[in-house]
């Protein structure tokens, strides 16, 4: 029988449509074929700076439903372990497929990551669906992580110390904390050595986040940080502001450093002290600026600190609000012999439910925007969550080396051996050479 052309194009849409759906039953789950059926994941390993026990829990909870992930494996390296490890992992071929790092060592460990193209994850996808903080993996030839997780720095009151000054309420502006807080919070013996502190700020070494610290109040001074350029190469602008301030890095070398001079009626810190975390804890320190992480830490090693958690103070003119952010992505290696194992595996944990579990599990706050919309019930969670919406990050070159510099730069600056313009400078110069 001969069909007319009408007959004919009927028959090939049927057949199309046929077609169409058997692939769909294929790829959803309850069709004809599972995704086990579609890819074969394989051993994939995976190093991080996550605890190893949210990690653990993680991968057998998807291994409940998805027996492939039984031969995904998670190792944990503390920061300062890390370098050094990978590096001759990596020399002697037996390196991690996936690693899940904070953004701190994107630069340095930029030429071993294989990008995300914005063909397959366009740009604008990545700002709707996560907060701005989160394109700090994105550089101009591709996404180097998927984000995870962001851990961002707060402010750590002590409750009877300020309640017993009369104060209720945290400050909520730096102004607020100089002008009216700290006149009543210092405490200082007759030849000004001091016996309880306000801030641990002015001296770097004894300060648990002074890097941080200075990140914040940089990013509080407008500061356009590190630019990536085209040709993989970086443009230090710490020192240049998009609108304002003439020279951000100066005022936050300028501000951070009169806590530690004795003439400087802001006095309250120096290099005698211990750890200011181990002073806060042990009730000799009014406020402490630390990782939102940090709060169950505080609580177990003290219990009986009455402390509570809020937002660095900003600047009493500031129309935007600002903190440091620690951003946690995961990437997949150059070197990977299992990249198509290893990038289903990326692209599992770095899903709604898995980074949602990751970064609760480690006491952070997811990245995606409706994961922070949802909020926390935490009782340090909800200004926690508000804070990582405002957290921002840079692109440093390493930290031990920036570590090197800022702490040279205080240091030159509390002893007088530059004037703050020198030090200033001299510190961006060396920033320079690290890239």
């Amino acid at each position: 029988m001969k069909l007319r052309p009408f007959e004919i194009g009927l028959v090939i849409l049927f057949v199309a449509l046929a077609i169409g759906s058997l692939v769909i039953l294929s790829i959803y789950e309850g069709g004809g074929k599972s995704s086990d059926d579609i890819v074969v994941i394989g051993p994939v390993t995976i190093w991080g700076t996550i605890p190893q026990e949210v990690m653990n829990e993680t991968i057998s909870k998807i291994a409940q439903s998805d027996k492939q992930y039984s031969d995904v494996t998670y190792r944990y390296y503390s920061p300062e372990q890390f370098d050094s490890s990978i590096l001759n992992a990596l020399a002697d071929g037996n390196g991690p497929d996936l690693v899940l790092l904070p953004h701190e060592k994107l630069v340095d460990m930029r030429r071993r990551i294989q990008p995300v193209s914005y063909e397959s994850f366009p740009l604008v996808d990545l700002r709707n669906m996560y907060i701005d903080g989160a394109e700090i993996f994105a550089l101009n030839d591709g996404l180097y992580a998927y984000p995870i997780a962001v851990d961002p720095l707060m402010m750590y009151w002590n409750r009877d110390i300020l309640s017993t000054e009369g104060f209720l309420t945290p400050p909520t502006t730096w102004e607020a904390l100089l002008n009216s807080y700290f006149p009543k919070l210092i405490k200082r013996d007759f030849d000004r050595s001091i016996v309880r502190s306000v801030v641990a700020m002015g001296e770097y070494d004894n300060v648990r986040n002074s890097f941080a610290i200075m990140s914040a109040l940089l990013l509080q001074s407008g500061s356009n940080g590190v630019i990536a350029t085209d040709n993989g190469r970086y443009q230090v602008q710490l020192q240049e502001a998009r609108t304002g301030n003439s020279n951000p890095l100066r005022v936050t070398a300028d501000f951070y450093t009169r806590f530690s001079k004795p003439s400087n009626t802001l006095y309250s810190w120096n290099r005698a002290f211990r750890d200011d975390r181990s002073v806060f804890i042990a009730e000799n320190l009014a406020f402490y600026f630390g990782y939102g992480s940090e709060a169950r830490e505080l609580e177990r090693i003290n219990p009986n600190l009455n402390f509570d958690v809020a937002e660095i103070p900003q600047g009493a003119s500031d129309t935007l609000r600002r903190t440091y952010g620690k951003f946690y992505g995961i990437s997949i290696l150059n070197s990977s012999d299992n990249k198509l194992g290893a990038s289903t595996v990326m692209f599992n944990l770095a899903g709604l439910v898995n980074s949602e579990q990751i970064a609760m599990g480690s006491n952070m706050v997811p990245v995606r925007r409706n994961s922070i919309a949802g909020g926390s019930n935490d009782k340090y969670g909800r200004v926690i969550y508000q804070s990582a919406s405002v957290a921002l990050g840079w692109l440093n070159p390493d930290r031990e080396a920036t570590d090197r510099i800022f702490s040279t730069m205080t240091g030159d600056i509390n002893e007088n051996r530059r004037d703050l313009s020198q030090a200033v400078n001299d510190s961006v110069n060396r920033l320079e050479r690290e890239y």
